[in-house]
């Protein structure tokens, strides 16, 4: 458990936080949390990955983000009391630490900065499900699977001498939830990324992106930024 929230935090903010932990274990296809339930606390994912999704009054998925160990979620609902907005699925076997919602309270009031950090992540979370939500009304799917895979790459990506390679814990219909798009479509890019050399993918799930700069391009993304975001990655996994 090395990247992501927990990475943030101070020695002694770890073992507060760790002294609040219960574990609990998930199936695949097991949820944390769904959507509209009250909350009773907070999750911190241990081991395995979680999908973040969203549903429409229709009855449509989204997938407005991934966890791997060391995020956590529900957070913001618990704080505030007011039922989850999004559900908790497990991609795989999870093992997740639980932490009671007063529990999580009295360990801020004596450590104020795991709610500081905790804060700045949800903020930082928000901000890219806003930029979701703008990318579907304003991005071709093709922009929107590019901008996606640079955000996975960024988190996931290891560098290899073809490439920067990674492992996502999706399907094309899972992807196709996170881009707001159809399993046929998501399908049709993939295989067009692949034509023109921007990725390849392995018998073994695993995947190269061998041409950052044109998704970076496709998607008018910084470079600099974005490196800026996968050294801070590569950094606190250390």
């Amino acid at each position: 458990m090395k990247v992501g929230f927990y990475s943030l935090l101070t020695a002694d903010e770890k073992q507060a936080l760790q002294g609040l932990l219960t574990t609990r274990r998930f199936s695949r296809g097991g949820a944390l949390f769904r959507q509209g339930n009250l909350p009773e606390g907070l999750f911190l994912v241990l081991a395995g990955s979680v999908k973040l999704v969203q549903t429409s009054s229709q009855g449509r998925d989204v997938i407005m983000g991934l966890l791997f160990p060391g995020d956590f979620c529900g957070a913001l609902c618990t704080a505030e009391c007011i039922p989850y907005t999004l559900s908790a699925i497990c991609l795989e076997d999870v093992e997740a630490g639980f932490v009671l919602r007063a529990r999580f309270h009295e360990a801020a009031l004596r450590h104020p900065g795991l709610l500081l950090k905790a804060t700045a992540i949800c903020r930082g979370k928000m901000q890219i499900q806003r930029e979701m939500v703008v990318g579907l009304a304003v991005e071709s799917a093709d922009q929107r699977a590019a901008r996606t895979l640079l955000h996975l790459a960024a988190r996931l990506g290891q560098m290899h001498p073809g490439g920067l390679r990674l492992r996502i814990p999706l399907d094309r219909q899972g992807f196709a939830e996170m881009i707001g798009t159809t399993t046929e479509t998501a399908i049709r890019i993939f295989s067009r990324f692949r034509r023109k050399g921007y990725l390849r993918e392995s018998a073994d799930g695993t995947m190269t992106i061998s041409d950052l700069e044109s998704l970076q391009a496709l998607t008018q993304t910084d470079s600099t930024e974005w490196l800026e975001q996968f050294r801070r990655s590569r950094v606190s996994s250390r």
